[in-house]
């Protein structure tokens, strides 16, 4: 009996190392808040048994990360570029009720990490349908520029979507930049994120059809704009600075 009572822990060790308790396969990428040792980690990890775990943690850089122990914080959106002492930032979780939806906060939060304050304003994320373009956009571009808070492309040619339909050049706040890059550093993508609080034209659509069933003018609509932006010729990760970007680790 003791036999079996034995082997039956050992394989349960086995089980446990293989679900979330042991290895973990990470992909990290860190964006460095200027003046202070503490960075910000976005990652996503995948153990055994399909365990999964991803979201942003803010911790010493001179620490190793892990996932079992580093607390998440509740953010899906950076409204400035970090800084030493604040951070503030947005989090959406999805809406009950698409036709509820509030252009005011639904709270808002204060969390302290030692000499960091987050600021934290929560939101229903809206999920059906607008004019406001609350989708993937694709698009190419030629050059850049960086300042301490933006991020300006130039150039620009469409691939998907049509939120930038006419415009040659945009800029985005930094802090929701992410650069894909290969091995050696070269840039694929740029991934951005762009929040969208405001008021657009809603559809509804008949399940499983094209056919629209409802039009709602002048709703209200908290979305996230997501883009990739494809450089015609290379660049490189350390053509970008570390601040308010996020580089794979």
């Amino acid at each position: 009996m003791k036999n079996v009572i034995k082997i039956f822990y050992f394989g349960l060790s086995i089980t446990c190392f293989n679900c979330g308790l042991g290895e973990w396969d990470v992909t990290l990428y860190e964006q460095k808040i200027e003046g202070t040792s503490k960075v910000i980690y976005e990652y996503d990890a995948w153990g055994g048994r399909d365990s999964h775990s991803s979201g942003i943690v803010i911790i010493d850089s001179t620490k190793k990360f892990q996932v079992n122990s580093s607390k998440k914080i509740p953010i899906s959106y950076f409204t400035e570029i970090t800084n030493k002492t604040r951070i503030k930032a947005v989090k959406l979780k999805k809406a009950i009720n698409n036709d509820s939806i509030s252009l005011n906060p639904l709270k808002k939060e204060n969390i302290e990490i030692k000499d960091i304050s987050l600021e934290i304003e929560h939101y229903e994320q809206y999920n059906g349908y607008s004019d406001l373009g609350c989708i993937l956009n694709t698009y190419s571009f030629q050059t850049f520029k960086e300042t301490k808070d933006s991020l300006f492309l130039y150039g620009l040619k469409k691939e998907f979507g049509n939120n930038l339909a006419g415009k040659t050049s945009i800029g985005f706040k930094k802090g929701n930049i992410k650069l894909i890059t290969d091995s050696i550093g070269k840039l694929n993508r740029l991934e951005i994120k762009e929040l969208i609080i405001k008021r657009g034209n809603k559809r509804k659509y008949k399940k499983g059809t094209a056919e629209i069933t409802e039009r709602i003018k002048n709703s209200p609509v908290v979305c996230l704009r997501r883009y990739h932006f494809k450089p015609l010729i290379e660049i490189n990760r350390d053509d970008f600075t570390d601040y308010g970007i996020f580089k794979r680790k």
